[in-house]
């Protein structure tokens, strides 16, 4: 199941670009190093995280399994050099990024592997930042909407925290800090945001159906959302960052999770 729901967000590609949210530039300050020039999006998907790098006048380097989301990454984010590849081998040179950015994807990667590799491709003093979009469940109407649609991705102060690193992983210094925001939406594209969530996405037809249907009345009914031609779509982001030590540690490759 935990294989079908990673691997579920092709089939919405398209929509998953238009809605799903980007990220508070401040969290990406935070989790850049000082001087940083060429950077990792690891997991991709269709390219929110690369194009906030972009515009930063960062070189980026897109890593993303997926074929379709990798075709809409192309689309939306010209200038971005998009790499087929996972975690767990990431097609990148030793040395060769300042900073290896995740969102929305470490909790799908075999965490032994992937730390290995992300080692290897930073240079000494580089940063591991990975981020989620958190739901922000402390205002009403989102804590409506997930009882509709439950999952993990609800804001709570233990949740990038929770981030362990294999033991002899070679970072230091690591760190979280959570950054409040929102996005706004459209109320009746609330739908289209559930609809690519994974557990939405590997539900059969009817049910899917069903639960889709309930968003829907929510964004008509509920008091904070009805008769609103944009709403705000509170989240937190959760950040999780650690320096890739100066020192060499071959050691590293033999990390395990």
């Amino acid at each position: 199941m935990r294989r079908r729901a990673a691997s579920s967000f092709g089939a919405v590609a398209e929509t998953y670009a238009s809605v799903r949210p980007g990220y508070p530039p401040e969290a990406l300050s935070w989790l850049l190093p000082t001087g940083a020039l060429r950077v990792l999006d690891l997991g991709a998907g269709t390219g929110a995280l690369s194009g906030s790098l972009l515009s930063l006048g960062l070189e980026v380097v897109a890593v993303e399994p997926d074929p379709e989301m990798r075709r809409v990454l192309a689309e939306r984010t010209p200038g971005v050099e998009i790499r087929a590849g996972r975690a767990e081998e990431i097609p990148a040179e030793t040395g060769e990024v300042d900073a290896v950015l995740g969102a929305q994807m470490w909790h799908w990667v075999d965490v032994g592997p992937a730390t290995v590799e992300v080692a290897r491709v930073l240079r000494p003093g580089g940063t591991l930042g990975l981020l989620w979009n958190l739901r922000d469940e402390r205002v009403p109407w989102m804590a409506v909407l997930g009882t509709v649609v439950p999952g993990e991705d609800v804001w709570g102060p233990d949740r990038a925290a929770a981030v362990r690193l294999p033991e002899g992983a070679p970072f230091d210094g690591a760190a979280v800090r959570h950054f409040p925001w929102s996005q706004e939406l459209n109320p009746e594209r609330l739908v289209d945001l559930m609809a690519t969530r994974s557990r939405v996405q590997v539900m059969d037809a009817d049910e899917r159906r069903s639960v889709l249907g309930r968003v829907a009345e929510l964004a008509r009914s509920h008091p904070a959302l009805q008769s609103r031609s944009v709403i705000e779509v509170p989240y937190v982001t959760s950040c999780f960052r650690a320096v890739r030590a100066a020192q060499d540690r071959d050691e590293a490759r033999s990390v395990t999770s």
